[in-house]
């Protein structure tokens, strides 16, 4: 069946899904998780282009993987906003909200090239993030599913459902009791105070905002049991319930 992508429009918010080729993990270490972490800040937030002379040898912080992507740093600072993530041991989930669906850049001939926002930024996401694995990892080859799955959430009640899903995931296939204590996705962000001197890769305004920006709050309705109806809205944005698997 041919997947079907959404349109993009500025404000909307979308989940996004991506699994291991042929169901084989796509995280095999902490290093694995702390490099598609490194991957999405240098392309939603970026990394200082100077060299740091606190950091050893005086390296630039940039991941390793920037060199699979040299002109990405930042690219998509001003195109979207990252509002959860969750990564599992052969998936991933992002919820994204677009703030403009078509981004712009310059070609070596100085001509302007112009984008589709989500699409570009997954593609340079999980070629990226491959290329670091399998540099890691010894290996070559495929890493991710060439089609990721993707659904439009359209109001607000349902991108708090869809958030409170990805961070209970790890939950949900038994990794962990709590969404805390998992380490890999952003959840911390949003029950743990974050000193401004940090900026997170993900924008925690519009999901806090419905909580009175009290983390604590948030925390509750994550942690609070589902309804029938909760969990029915919840089920329209499982975008590969079969396959979400450890």
């Amino acid at each position: 069946m041919p997947v079907v992508r959404p349109d993009y429009f500025e404000g909307g918010v979308y989940h996004i899904y991506n699994r291991g080729v042929a169901k084989l993990p796509t995280f095999l270490s902490e290093d694995d998780y702390h490099d598609f972490h490194d991957i999405l800040r240098y392309l939603l937030v970026g990394f200082p282009a100077q060299k740091d002379p606190i950091l050893p040898n005086g390296k630039p912080p940039l991941p390793v993987t920037y060199k699979a992507d040299p002109l990405s740093n930042g690219l998509f600072k001003p195109l979207l906003d990252l509002l959860a993530y969750c990564l599992m041991p052969n998936h991933f989930h992002l919820l994204l909200q677009v703030k403009l669906p078509i981004g712009e850049t310059k070609q070596p001939d100085g001509r302007i090239g112009s984008f589709s926002s989500v699409p570009e930024f997954i593609r340079r996401l999980c070629i990226t993030y491959s290329h670091k694995f399998n540099r890691r990892n010894k290996r070559e080859g495929a890493v991710f599913q060439s089609k990721y799955k993707i659904k439009h959430v359209p109001n607000d009640k349902d991108v708090l459902q869809v958030s409170r899903y990805i961070h209970i995931n790890p939950v949900i296939a038994c990794l962990v009791a709590k969404p805390e204590q998992w380490l890999f996705s952003d959840y911390y962000i949003y029950i743990t105070p974050v000193s401004l001197a940090h900026i997170p890769v993900t924008n925690t305004q519009l999901l806090l905002s419905f909580f009175n920006n009290n983390p604590q709050q948030y925390k509750d309705f994550v942690s609070g049991e589902i309804s029938e109806q909760e969990g029915k809205i919840i089920g329209k944005y499982i975008v590969d319930q079969d396959l979400e698997q450890t």
